[in-house]
């Protein structure tokens, strides 16, 4: 990652002298210069130091978050920069004083390019898009070494346009001279040819060698059908199982360059020499005409799509074209306007993209959106000149084809474009090229539109070419006269050119310049940067260039290493500059913040000052520490010291910590709310009715409750996160041959049964070594349940958990069930009763009506829904299903399916009152809907905390949630529901809590209930969440400070004229009596927010409360955008300090949001 060969980086600027002759009489001495840092990175070094005198790790990310603005940088990148920078400067070691950076250190570290790079080195577009949405790296006759009349063919120049990370290779395809091969050449000309064989095994060498991305060969092809089909056979023999072969004749739409990687991908049209025989001699003839005739007229006259069906085309070598190239006959308009289900490529020489462009750019725009638009250099450039290709790129062709061998600025602009996107040859069009706008209009860059950005570049210093030329390459009299020219490159109104000043005599010239560039189109614009050297007599020297696309320009103080003519990086030559980059606010005014870097807190300040000495927290110090405000009091010496050590390379290693130190510690990895050691631990050895178990709800479906597809990946996803009941509705398949998963009644695809089995088995003890709960809720006859038991034993063998009884009289604990299998499910209604089936169907379809709520919408304490007639008639599939059989009925249950029922699920005929009924002879599930249980709690909330003592209860989402919402899960949990069955693939607060329940015990999936929701109290009285209880605690919570959305968004993600505002939110929820939500005040155009705001929480039941955690940013005119969540057992959490990582609405933690908070109990 950080090797770099070039000498600049191992040397040390000295002072010395050059000596030049004057008219072979005289000698002239000049003193060389040493490079020193500029004024600015001198202020900068100061600022990040405090005025010391060398720069730590967190001091140099607080620079490079600072001034560079790299959001995504750590303090371990930090880290790793210094020792790369110590590395170099001093490869012995023995002359670092192991403090830091000196400011000669931090200067060198400005100007290595590989650790201080212009841009962006990672490919980051989104490469599933379809190919007509990239711009394509191409080339154009991509054989030739030289010239386009007289040059040799080779495959050096294809193996070195792979290597510099070009993915349009063109390939002229001739016969032999006995007609019996095929070779590649330069038809018409005096160009030495070289066999095809040859260019395609270069080809597979070296296509992905810069880049994994697609190469496309595009084939311009000159054959007989007899030797197409032989080139099919050599492309197909060579490439392998790495050539593409489309399954259609004619796409509707192009693969992406993600589905296409390590992929060869061919693009041709029908040779026009062979189609028309009789016009041979002619064709012949006219050869040697200008390639914009010969080339564009073979590309779109003379066929048709009914090419297809002739059989010139050899059909082995015809299914292997993936880019249609070619047009029917007609005017270019027509066909640029043509629709047609199928997309092609459309091929224009240089001028004729320019007159189309005039005439019909918005026609060109639109078939540049599905289709490929290719650009190739007019006939008259033998010399292997290239165009401007601003002109296409503005339209949206994806393809122009430049001779790599030349050189010049458009080559050079070619090249900088495609620095973008990690070099990988594919460059995403930005969106207005794809999408119209307001009445279907298309971008239109004639149009005057407003500055949307303004770039502003400084320019240094340059360093470099005593070392790369010799002291007389640009002046034999004196040392080089250098000035810099920097240009924008882009649409016409944003094209602007300005230079420096000359500095005679220097070879480290300092300029020390600023020029500002407005820019209405940045996506295009490219930033030319170019060195040269004042001759007064002659044409100035040229000093290097550089070209780079404006949108990948990284701000800050950055090196920028110049190459030469040809585009091969110089060894050393390179400029120090520094960009800027301000954005229009209402297209009126420039607004500019400065992102602030994260200090410590005062109140944290203050705890260091009393727990350090001399500015240092020794190992005892922090041992105090932990003692007494983290409230740790088994934390040991040795503890202390793991911190300490974990917090430092060796080379910055101390006996202690430095304030930057306990802070980092405070607000780091190893300071979590829940203790991060912390397992299992809970008691695991009572039985399963005396625990919270993480429950899903038609766990199979990946998205709304109506059509979404049945899949094993949501399963997988649940077990990975911890979930131990999942729900698998079984349904005989379409033959009634085997045994589907799937929502009945509904339009979900379904999933086969042993799939979602053989997932479970592999991903069920990931997360987790307690046992899983399948729930099966089946509508089978006995013949598909004695299959089912018969999958159900295959596929787990014996970790599945076999009851030695019909009917348990107690559950079996989870230490008793560990890494075990249990099932759990009720009798099968639909096939008991046959007559009934289609009424079944009917009723399970009924009261499927839109959500009465958005998850997000409202509160947890208010999600009640309305009571629907499905459900007041107790006709819900899952309630419908518990009813007890007879004795007749249950004889026809397939015994074997029968045998591996652990968990009974059912209930006797009656109301609610018989429902509830304590059976001290065998226990049981029973399903209430999330309704049923709010209606029941108001008459039987005791009856149903008593029957959960014993039995399991499972509460399940109403059937109005068609778009997998959820509901409170308070309710269930404070009445002893031990299966609070949830969506798990929606989002919202309601799942927020279930997340943040189950974050307790070690994240296992189970959770031991509090002891009054488990025993009677001394008058057999049980528990009463309506009752209000006395205090038991207070939580009191301070919000010290927020940090992390500038790494993990981009920087116009809440607000495109502003950072962010932020505030939070702190609550609890559990029992009525508790649940509370609390805000901060709102701090204005801040990534890093300082609240340091105090909330008290008075808890009446705080073994049920969890605390509540959201940060949103205030806005003024729409919906608070969301900053980040987290959900924290009131049970587990640790007194203190901590650091509170925050999630994203699917609960999935950011890789950098975090608070920094103190949780004290009073």
């Amino acid at each position: 990652m950080w090797r770099s060969s070039n000498k600049y980086q191992n040397r040390e600027n000295k002072t010395g002298n050059y000596h030049y002759k004057m008219f072979k009489c005289f000698n002239r001495k000049f003193k060389i210069n040493e490079a020193a840092p500029p004024l600015d990175v001198k202020l900068a070094f100061v600022e990040c130091t405090d005025h010391g005198d060398h720069m730590t790790a967190v001091q140099l990310r607080r620079f490079l978050v600072l001034y560079q603005e790299e959001k995504d940088c750590s303090l371990h990148h930090a880290e790793m920069i210094m020792e790369q920078v110590v590395q170099r400067r001093y490869p012995d070691k023995k002359s670092y004083n192991g403090k830091g950076l000196t400011i000669n250190d931090f200067f060198h570290f400005l100007m290595f390019d590989d650790l201080n790079p212009p841009i962006r080195n990672e490919i980051h577009n989104e490469m599933d898009a379809p190919l007509s949405h990239y711009y394509v790296y191409t080339g154009h006759n991509s054989y030739l070494t030289g010239n386009q009349l007289s040059s040799d063919c080779s495959e050096v120049p294809i193996a070195k346009a792979l290597q510099n990370g070009v993915r349009v290779i063109e390939l002229d395809v001739w016969p032999s001279s006995s007609k019996d091969d095929i070779n590649v050449l330069h038809g018409g000309t005096l160009t030495t040819p070289i066999s095809l064989i040859r260019c395609l095994k270069t080809i597979k060498e070296f296509a992905f060698v810069a880049s994994a991305y697609p190469v496309i060969i595009t084939l311009e092809d000159h054959l007989t059908e007899e030797l197409q089909a032989k080139v099919a056979e050599m492309i197909t023999e060579t490439f392998g199982s790495v050539l593409y072969i489309p399954e259609s004749q004619r796409l509707q739409e192009f693969p992406s360059p993600e589905s296409l990687k390590y992929r060869i991908v061919i693009s041709t049209k029908p040779p026009k020499e062979y189609l028309e025989d009789k016009d041979k001699a002619i064709e012949e003839e006219h050869e040697l005409e200008a390639d914009d005739k010969s080339d564009g007229d073979q590309e779109y006259e003379d066929y048709s799509d009914n090419y297809i069906n002739s059989g010139d085309l050899a059909s082995g070598y015809r299914r292997l074209i993936t880019i249609h190239a070619g047009k029917p006959k007609g005017s270019l308009r027509k066909e640029l306007r043509a629709v047609s289900n199928k997309v092609r490529r459309l091929s224009l020489n240089e001028l004729e993209i320019e007159r189309a462009a005039a005439s019909y750019g918005d026609d060109l725009v639109r078939f540049s959106q599905r289709n490929i638009l290719r650009i190739y250099p007019k006939g008259t450039r033998v010399d292997s000149s290239n165009f401007k290709p601003l002109v296409a790129w503005m339209h949206g062709a994806q393809m122009i084809a430049f001779n790599m061998q030349g050189y010049g600025k458009s080559l050079w602009s070619m090249q900088g474009m495609f620095k973008a996107n990690g070099g990988c040859g594919y460059v995403k069009k930005p969106d207005f090229l794809l999408n119209n706008g307001p009445d279907d209009k298309v971008f239109d860059w004639k149009r005057n539109l407003p500055v949307k950005m303004t770039l502003k570049v400084r320019v240094y210093m340059g360093d470099g070419w005593r070392l790369d030329f010799s002291h007389t390459h640009f002046d034999t009299y004196s040392p080089p006269d250098f000035y810099t020219k920097v240009f924008i490159v882009g649409v016409p109104a944003d094209d602007a050119k300005k230079k420096t000043k000359i500095i005679t005599d220097d070879w480290c010239p300092v300029w020390n310049e600023e020029f500002t560039f407005p820019l209405t189109v940045p996506e295009l614009a490219i930033l030319g940067i170019e060195v040269r050297e004042h001759d007064m007599s002659d044409k100035d020297d040229f000093g290097g260039q550089s070209w780079l696309p404006v949108s990948e320009i990284k701000p800050g103080i950055r090196s920028i290493p110049l190459s030469d003519k040809r585009g091969k990086k110089f060894n050393n030559v390179r400029l120090l500059m520094r960009f800027e980059f301000t954005y229009k606010v209402c297209f009126c005014f420039q607004r500019r913040f400065h992102v602030t870097v994260s200090e410590a807190p005062a109140d944290i300040k203050s705890l260091f000052q009393e727990y350090s000495e001399n500015g240092i927290m020794t190992v005892d110090n922090l041992h105090r520490f932990l003692t007494d405000v983290q409230k740790e009091p088994n934390a040991t010496k040795e503890e202390a010291q793991a911190i300490i050590d974990n917090l430092h390379l060796n080379i910055f290693h101390r006996k202690g910590l430095n304030l930057e130190g306990f802070f980092k510690y405070l607000f780091g990895p190893v300071n979590p709310p829940l203790s991060p050691s912390l397992l299992a631990h809970h008691d695991m050895t009572a039985p399963l009715s005396h625990y919270f178990i993480y429950t899903g709800h038609n766990s199979y479906l990946t998205g709304n409750q109506l059509n979404s597809d049945c899949s094993d990946i949501p399963i997988i996803q649940a077990l990975k996160r911890g979930v131990r009941v999942i729900e698998l509705d079984i349904w005989p398949n379409s033959k009634k041959d085997n045994v589907d998963v799937l929502h009945g009644g509904t339009l979900t695809a379904p999933v086969e049964l042993i799939k979602c089995l053989r997932s479970i088995k592999e991903h069920a003890f990931v997360a987790s070594e307690y046992p899983v709960v399948i729930t099966l809720e089946d509508h089978l006859t006995p013949d598909l349940q004695a299959k089912v038991a018969e999958i159900l034993i295959q596929t787990f063998g014996e970790i599945l958990f076999t009851p030695g009884s019909e009917c348990l009289k107690e559950f079996p604990s989870p230490e008793l069930l560990k890494k075990r299998i249990i099932i759990s499910t009720k009798p099968p209604k639909e096939y008991l009763e046959s007559k009934n089936v289609k009424e079944k169907e009917n009723d399970a379809q009924k009261g499927k009506g839109s959500s009465d709520e958005e998850a997000w919408g409202k509160e947890v304490p208010n999600l009640k829904g309305v009571t629907d007639a499905h459900e007041k008639d107790g006709l819900d599939e899952e309630n419908n299903d518990d009813d007890d059989l007879d004795e007749k009925s249950q004889n026809n249950i397939a015994p074997e399916y029968k045998n591996l029922i652990a968990i009974h699920a059912g209930k006797p005929k009656g109301g609610l009152t018989e429902c509830l009924r304590v059976d001290p002879n065998k226990v049981r599930r029973l399903s209430l809907s999330e309704q049923q249980l709010e209606d029941a709690v108001e008459t039987y909330g005791k009856d149903i905390v008593r029957f959960t003592q014993r039995n399991i209860l499972r509460v399940y989402p109403k059937g109005i949630r068609v778009d997998s919402s959820n509901y409170n899960p308070l309710i269930g949990w404070s009445h002893g529901a031990q299966m609070v069955a949830f969506n798990m693939q929606g989002y919202g607060r309601s799942l927020w809590l279930m997340h943040g329940m189950f974050r307790a015990n070690g994240g296992c999936g189970y959770v031991k209930k509090p002891d009054f929701l488990v025993k009677a109290g001394p008058h057999n009285e049980v528990f009463d969440p309506s009752v209000k209880w006395p205090v038991k605690k207070t939580l009191k919570v301070t919000v010290y400070m927020g940090e992390g959305w500038y790494f993990d968004f981009r920087h116009t993600h809440f607000d495109a004229y502003s950072p962010p505002d932020f505030y939070t939110r702190v609550g609890i929820a559990g029992v009525p009596a508790d649940t509370i939500m609390k805000k901060t005040k709102t701090l204005e155009d801040n990534w890093v927010p300082v609240w340091n705001e105090e909330f008290e929480f008075p808890l009446t039941i705080p073994e049920l409360a969890l605390l509540r955690i959201e940060v949103h940013e205030y806005d003024m005119s729409e919906k608070d955008d969301f900053g980040g969540q987290t959900c924290i057992p009131v049970s587990e959490l640790r007194s203190g300090i901590r650091a509170v990582p925050l999630h994203d609405r699917k609960g999935e933690k950011y890789k950098s949001v975090k608070l920094l908070m103190r949780f004290e109990f009073i």
